[in-house]
């Protein structure tokens, strides 16, 4: 018995066509130069910026309606294994879709041209009990601050954040450098960040251990007197109807300090 392909499968596509389409477009977009028309090729890149969005749209559909069931057992398995995508990454595009499309259905004009830019608006885009939310308002904030070319996912957050004395920073360090401070981290017991603002704050890093109080210390001079005193004491007669002087935790413990450091000298 002999095993064909088959070919009335949709889902069947040898590997080395799947990029196919892009190389056709690029065929024809080159064999039209230098005669291209400009308004339309403005018009087709303009609306690649968007691109995300029908992605997200057709993600969401897939999810939605569990289109994915009769080959995968879930959408997060439908992304690995179909798409080459985490879930992680897909339900940020379909995220991502969800508030460009509210930002086009309240008539804006400019939008955020990617993932990254569409993000930031996320937590602004919960709807309150009177079915207002921040997204409009925050959109607007971000417009009326830059100029469309100049509007970045960076720009956006920085615009939109409400804390930002606690704004994370990037600092570029080697590799070497980095993996030293991991170790000094590591050996104090704290995450790299905790570290570095210990540093920058000029506190030390806490001890391994807290200090033994049995562990031996020298005499001083005063504290040898303070033990021939408290040995004199002890030696002393008791008094009539009183049992031997009780001496203090202070001095038992120098006394029994000088006691060790006399019988290592024997």
């Amino acid at each position: 018995m002999e095993l064909a392909a088959d070919f009335n499968d949709i889902f069947w596509e040898p590997p080395e066509t799947e990029f196919q389409p892009l190389l056709d477009f690029e065929s024809e977009i080159t064999s039209e130069a230098p005669h291209n028309d400009i308004a339309l090729l403005t018009q087709r890149i303009k609306r690649s910026f968007l691109d995300y969005v029908r992605q997200g749209i057709m993600l969401e559909t897939v999810r939605r309606h569990r289109l994915y069931k009769r080959q995968y057992k879930d959408f997060a398995e439908y992304c690995n294994r179909a798409l080459g995508r985490s879930h992680f990454y897909c339900q940020k595009i379909i995220q991502a879709a969800q508030i460009c499309l509210r930002l086009i259905k309240s008539k804006f004009k400019i939008l955020p041209n990617c993932v990254a830019q569409a993000l930031p608006l996320l937590k602004f885009a919960k709807v309150d009990e009177y079915g207002e939310s921040k997204l409009q308002d925050k959109w607007q904030t971000v417009i009326d601050g830059f100029p469309p070319h100049l509007i970045t996912a960076a720009k956006i957050q920085e615009a939109l954040d409400e804390n930002p004395e606690d704004r994370a920073k990037q600092v570029r360090v080697s590799g070497k450098s980095y993996q030293l401070l991991e170790q000094k981290a590591a050996a104090a017991g704290m995450a790299v960040s905790a570290y570095l603002e210990m540093l920058i704050g000029g506190t030390q890093p806490p001890d391994e251990e807290p200090p033994d109080d049995d562990e031996e210390t020298e005499l001083t001079p005063e504290k040898e007197e303070i033990c021939d005193r408290a040995e004199a004491f002890a030696k002393a007669k008791p008094l009539a109807g009183f049992g031997k002087p009780k001496l203090s935790k202070s001095y038992q413990k120098t006394i029994n300090i000088r006691s060790d450091k006399a019988s290592d000298s024997s």
